[in-house]
């Protein structure tokens, strides 16, 4: 999304972090008092000015009602109807307040219309989006991420409370004009100078994922078969540009992610994309109707698309949990990627766009995948694109890279959810439930925590007395406060001029030594050579590892002198770096030629290069 949710436009999220102003700390679900069923909606936008509105609201009251808050932001309110009868109503700033002539019993049916008008450039919508905007012809198109359909509908503006039986339209516009909304076309009609578009979708849907649009358009236009559907896909551009037939590969998506996915959500309807935003740079995923600011390519494409099963059919709940849509359409573009370069290109893609990305933009400890911020850039951010897309990458990972059981836990994830919303937990919870695995240590770590892993690897060879080659590996991790010290699987490739061999350690600790033996020697050795860990390392050959020296022990030896509860610790050589961990591998200190640092009472270890002393604080 200009709106990075939406948007694949890294080059604006760094900007955005210091010039978003910051929203309210995002809310956690909660019951509201009208369980949304459907919102109908007619609009006259003629000459940019929204003449009339008239939006009706249905839905069944959770608990008994004496008035009901929709928010609404802006326009002059004419008059609202409860069940056909006028009611009273006042405002404020941010809401639109009906009371009830007598109390409405809970369970009951409410039909909730509010006629209004005015300027949609006149409304101030305090949201990143700010409802419809206009272009100077007069077209238009709305966006109402991530909560801004309050700011040309009244409404529950919850991305929780999705409208159970979908949404309508009736938009009345110039005959010019082509208008695009959720769902499907079902007739027009022109009365002289004007056109009225009827639309209706028959989905649950978010709040902030219904749109219209209404611009000079015309369509390149496919059909998807996949076994028993045929279903129409549109790319919608000016005229002059159907030559560039933008959107040529949609069916071949759409088949392809039905295959990992399960069926495309929608498939009764349709799937369109258009250019139709002006505002914002990018594409935002609206429930069958994807718009876009220009002719994005392939993998934006992908991305937009996979929102219409994940983000759409499944929805997040709350806006910290944003990653269950952005981390997976990121993800998707890996996918595609995949489908269309193979392993290689999936690899690729991965390296050089999505974790470039992170590693271009992100600092560490940086900001967690889930709820990384009361901002809109945070949850707009590399954190949750980049890094929510890794984690998906390393998920498919430590299941053993098992296409099957991956992409079987979001079938099963999708199954529960799809109408509905999930949160980050539901995720989590399903994936352990499908595989029979307790990952929580995986997620705690990288959803739930800031940061990545840095390592320091320092390795040596040398022939065993017994005949094979030992290879001695001294690994730290050195990321900086504030980030977790991560338990992963690391894969390393042993290299030799004969044979490559790869092993897989686990590592777990601050610092921790793993001893590997082979029957040749290696030439080098390679740190999660197929890039499987969102990480960072260095590796270099230290030939004091593992052998002993012909060496003074006095000018070999790492020196401690306890006093109290501070220790003095000199490194076997005067320039050397040491450090001390306690007994279950947690780096407490470090330090270059002399270290001195206050511990409590307990057992220690001193680790210069190869060296280890055990000391005592009393």
């Amino acid at each position: 999304m200009l709106l990075v949710t939406h948007f694949s436009v890294p080059s604006l999220w760094q900007p955005w972090e210091t010039t978003l102003r910051p929203q309210p700390l995002w809310e956690d679900t909660a019951t509201l008092p009208l369980d949304v069923r459907r919102y109908v909606m007619r609009f006259g936008l003629l000459g940019g000015y929204l003449s009339y509105a008239e939006v009706r609201v249905e839905g069944v009251a959770r608990w008994t009602l004496d008035s009901l808050s929709l928010d609404f932001y802006g326009y002059t309110v004419d008059s609202v109807k409860l069940n056909g009868t006028p009611v009273p109503f006042t405002r404020d700033s941010s809401s639109l307040k009906v009371s009830f002539p007598s109390p409405i019993p809970s369970d009951s049916l409410i039909s909730l219309t509010v006629f209004y008008h005015g300027d949609p450039d006149s409304v101030p919508c305090p949201s990143f989006s700010g409802g419809i905007y206009v272009r100077s012809d007069h077209s238009f198109y709305t966006m109402g991420y991530p909560e801004g359909f309050r700011c040309w509908v009244p409404s529950l503006d919850r991305p929780y409370e999705k409208a159970d039986e979908g949404v309508e339209f009736f938009v009345e516009t110039d005959t010019s004009f082509t208008v695009l909304a959720n769902g499907v076309l079902l007739d027009t009609v022109s009365t002289g100078s004007t056109k009225v578009w009827h639309y209706r979708h028959s989905h649950p849907i978010a709040p902030y994922l219904v749109s219209m649009a209404g611009r000079r358009l015309a369509a390149n236009r496919w059909t998807w078969h996949y076994g028993s559907v045929s279903m129409p896909v549109m790319a919608w551009v000016p005229p002059p540009d159907t030559l560039y037939r933008w959107g040529d590969s949609l069916t071949v998506m759409l088949t392809y992610f039905s295959d990992l996915f399960g069926l495309y959500p929608f498939a009764d309807e349709k799937y369109e994309q258009s250019v139709t935003m002006s505002a914002f740079s990018g594409g935002m995923e609206h429930q069958t109707s994807s718009f876009f600011s220009s002719y994005f390519p392939y993998p934006t494409q992908a991305h937009e698309l996979c929102h219409q099963w994940w983000g759409d059919a499944v929805g997040y709940g709350t806006f910290k949990d944003v990653w269950l849509g952005e981390g997976f359409a990121t993800y998707c573009e890996m996918l595609w990627a995949e489908h269309t370069g193979g392993e290689a290109g999936y690899r690729s893609y991965y390296t050089n766009t999505v974790e470039r990305q992170f590693f271009t933009y992100a600092s560490n400890p940086g900001k967690p995948v889930y709820n990384p911020g009361p901002n809109i850039g945070d949850i707009l951010s590399v954190y949750t694109y980049n890094k929510g897309a890794a984690v998906l990458h390393m998920l498919r990972y430590i299941l053993g890279k098992d296409t099957s059981l991956f992409f079987g836990a979001l079938r099963y994830y999708r199954s529960r959810y799809e109408g509905s919303y999930a949160l980050t937990g539901d995720f989590i919870g399903d994936v352990q439930t499908y595989t029979g695995r307790d990952l929580s240590w995986f997620f705690n770590e990288w959803v739930y925590e800031p940061g990545y892993p840095v390592y320091r690897v320092r390795w040596n060879a040398y022939p065993d007395s017994l005949g094979p080659w030992r290879l001695v590996m001294v690994i730290e991790q050195i990321q900086p406060a504030g980030a977790p010290t991560y338990r992963m699987p690391i894969e390393v490739r042993w290299v030799s001029d004969s044979l490559d061999t790869t092993f897989v350690i686990w590592d777990s600790l601050d610092v921790q030594i793993f001893t590997l033996t082979w029957d040749y020697p290696p030439d080098s050795i390679l740190w999660d050579p197929d890039n499987w860990v969102l990480e960072r390392h260095i590796v270099r050959h230290d030939p004091t590892i593992g052998i002993r020296e012909v060496v003074s022990a006095r000018s070999r030896d790492i020196t401690v002198r306890v006093e109290g509860g501070r220790a003095v610790i000199l490194p076997p050589l005067g320039s050397d770096e040491v450090a001390v961990y306690d007994p279950s591998g947690r780096r407490l200190a470090t330090g270059r030629g002399r270290l001195e640092v206050r511990l409590r009472t307990g057992a220690y270890y001193a680790v210069s290069g190869a060296k280890v002393k055990a000391f005592v604080v009393r």
